[in-house]
């Protein structure tokens, strides 16, 4: 054998040495992982819906992973904040990002100037569980149900408003979504998050809204609110009244949210397991869905290759209609 030819030899045996070491070291890492507790950024402001789904999942899986899994808020700008925070984050599995429609779909086509494309900056662990979504109305609106409603805006244009967590929000999409579907004309009213502009709608500032069950479950038991429609296929359990937008008058009128985990880009495939599985397991435990279920989302459990091809998916979907709404964040 020529020097050259050992040489080259020594080199791929060298290489193969490096790569079989390294694929051991990772699966020593996901064997010990976690060693520590395991922040979850959720790109929302404390006390909305995806924190407290936040909080939820966080609390199970602390239980399947051995070692506490903490909630960390970092708000603002419709969830690219927390994003950010995410992204910088070394892809050791001790930081972890909980996204939304919002944040992980709708925020691509949003910001022309900043690459928030989550498909492409994190590693997809799991969904985490599913909401549907309501049209509701202040009870001073003088509409009984969803016809009487639609019939009330397309007889004023432009006199009633609906607000939403944010311009680009799913709750806006939502929202327009409806006044395209239903040729009327409102005005968007956005907000800094679910939060605020549910103080506004109760107030009566805003007349309606299209919102998640668990921000909106309590207000309308209350009373304080009236719901005209449930944006799905089926009726929600926690609200067997509620008609779906179909049985309302309006089919094909569907809106959604979905919490789903991720983790930074190039998080060891082990470590994407090992959550991956522990979250299935948390998911699998009759507190988790009876806690979910009592706030009105439906538990949902997938697989890093599902919640990739969810994101293209609802891209489709979306991205057509933020362009045709003409609406940027820059």
């Amino acid at each position: 054998m020529t020097p050259v030819v050992e040489r080259r030899d020594l080199l791929r045996r060298s290489a193969a040495a490096l790569a079989w070491a390294g694929l051991g070291a990772t699966r020593a890492l996901a064997a010990d992982y976690p060693a520590g507790p395991v922040r979850m950024i959720v790109p929302y402001p404390a006390g909305g819906a995806a924190d407290v789904v936040g909080r939820i999942a966080a609390k199970h899986l602390s239980d399947q992973l051995g070692q506490q899994v903490f909630v960390d808020n970092r708000s603002g700008a419709g969830g690219t904040i927390g994003t950010e925070v995410a992204v910088r984050a070394a892809p050791d599995g001790y930081t972890l990002v909980m996204h939304t429609i919002s944040s992980a779909v709708l925020n691509r086509f949003l910001y022309r100037k900043i690459a928030l494309d989550v498909g492409e900056r994190f590693a997809p662990i799991s969904q985490i569980g599913t909401v549907n979504q309501l049209l509701a109305i202040h009870p001073d609106v003088p509409a009984q149900n969803l016809q009487e409603f639609i019939a009330l805006l397309k007889a004023n244009p432009g006199k009633y408003h609906y607000g939403s967590s944010g311009l680009g929000a799913i709750m806006h999409l939502g929202g327009e979504l409806f006044t395209f579907m239903t040729g009327t004309k409102a005005v968007h009213v956005p907000y800094r998050g679910e939060g605020p502009a549910m103080v506004d709608i109760l107030a009566g500032r805003i007349q309606f809204m299209v919102a998640s069950v668990p921000a909106i479950l309590s207000h309308l038991r209350a009373g304080k609110l009236r719901a005209l429609c449930v944006n799905a296929d089926h009726r929600v359990p926690l609200l067997p009244d509620v008609p779906t937008s179909a049985e309302a008058g309006l089919p094909g009128y569907k809106t959604y949210n979905w919490y789903a985990l991720f983790a930074p880009l190039g998080t060891p495939e082990p470590i994407i397991a090992r959550l991956d599985a522990a979250l299935i397991k948390a998911a699998a435990t009759p507190a988790m869905r009876k806690e979910f279920a009592d706030i009105g989302v439906e538990t949902v459990v997938s697989n890093p290759r599902d919640l990739s091809v969810e994101l293209k998916q609802q891209a489709g979907f979306w991205g057509p209609l933020i362009e045709r709404a003409g609406v940027t964040l820059d």
